[in-house]
C-alpha cells in the first residue's frame, strides 16, 4: 500500500503537458542545462611588458579578438570577444605598483626632500624646491603673507639670518603615478608653506594628468602590439 501510494506521487509530480486552442502548456517550467565549461583563472600581472609577452604568446592559441582595455592610469584588463555561447574570457589583469606621493596635505621637511628626491622625476621645479626648503628646514619661526597671488616666508633663525623668500604660487612637477613604462605626465601643483614650515602640493589641473596618463598606456599598446592590431588579432580600448 505504501510503495503504490509512494508510486502515485511520482506519477502526479511528472510533467504533463496540455494542448489547448492549438498552443501546449506544461505545468513545469523545463530548463536547459548545460555543462559547465572550465574557465582559465584569469592571471595578475605587474608591468605593461608582461602584458604585451603574454598575449603575442597566446594570441594564435585563443582563437578569438583579444581586447586590452585600458581602465584608468593603474589598471589594465585584457579579455577575449564573446564565444558562441556568448562567454568571454578574462586572461589578466595587470595594476601599476605606484609609490604612494603626498599630495593635497602638508608634509614636515624631512618627508618632503625624501620625496621630492625619490618620487619625482627631476627638473627645474624639483632643484628649486630643494633649494627653498634648504633654507627653512631648522629654522626656528616661519612667518609668511600672501595677496592671493604670491606667497612670500620669512625665515628666522636665532638672530644671525632674518630674510624673504619669494614662493612661486604653482610648480610643474612628475610624480611616479602610472606605469613605469610610459612617460609620467606633468601637472601643476599649488604649492604652500604653514607658519610651522611645512609644505604642500595641492593638485591644481583637476585631474588632466590622469586622462594623458590613460593615453600614454594605450599610445604603449598601440605601439608595441601594432602588428597584430593591423591583423585585427589585438583592439585597444580605453
Amino acid at each position: 500500500m505504501l510503495k503504490e501510494f509512494a508510486n502515485r506521487i511520482v506519477e502526479l509530480a511528472a510533467p504533463t503537458t496540455v494542448e489547448v486552442d492549438g498552443s501546449v502548456y506544461s505545468n513545469h517550467q523545463l530548463v536547459h542545462i548545460q555543462d559547465r565549461k572550465p574557465m582559465p583563472k584569469c592571471i595578475e600581472l605587474t608591468g605593461l611588458d608582461s602584458v604585451c609577452k603574454m598575449v603575442r604568446n597566446e594570441a594564435e592559441h585563443v582563437g578569438q579578438q583579444i581586447f586590452i582595455q585600458v581602465k584608468d592610469y593603474r589598471n589594465i584588463a585584457v579579455f577575449t570577444s564573446l564565444d558562441s555561447d556568448e562567454d568571454r574570457l578574462y586572461l589578466y589583469r595587470c595594476a601599476a605598483d605606484t609609490p604612494a606621493v603626498t599630495t593635497d596635505r602638508f608634509m614636515d621637511y624631512e618627508r618632503a626632500v625624501i620625496e621630492l628626491r625619490s618620487l619625482y622625476i627631476p627638473n627645474d621645479e624639483t632643484d628649486y624646491l630643494l633649494q627653498l626648503l634648504g633654507s627653512i628646514s631648522n629654522e626656528s619661526r616661519v612667518t609668511s603673507s600672501d595677496n592671493g597671488v604670491t606667497q612670500q616666508v620669512e625665515a628666522r633663525s636665532g638672530i644671525a639670518l632674518n630674510s624673504m623668500v619669494t614662493v612661486k604660487p604653482r610648480v610643474t612637477l612628475q610624480p611616479f603615478r602610472t606605469f613605469v613604462e610610459v612617460a609620467q605626465p606633468a601637472s601643476e601643483f599649488l604649492l604652500r608653506i604653514n607658519e610651522r614650515g611645512e609644505i604642500g602640493f595641492y593638485q591644481a589641473d583637476g585631474g588632466v594628468w590622469k586622462l594623458e596618463a590613460t593615453r600614454n598606456v594605450a599610445a604603449y599598446f598601440e605601439g608595441e602590439l601594432e602588428d597584430l592590431i593591423n591583423a585585427g588579432t589585438v583592439v585597444v580600448i580605453r
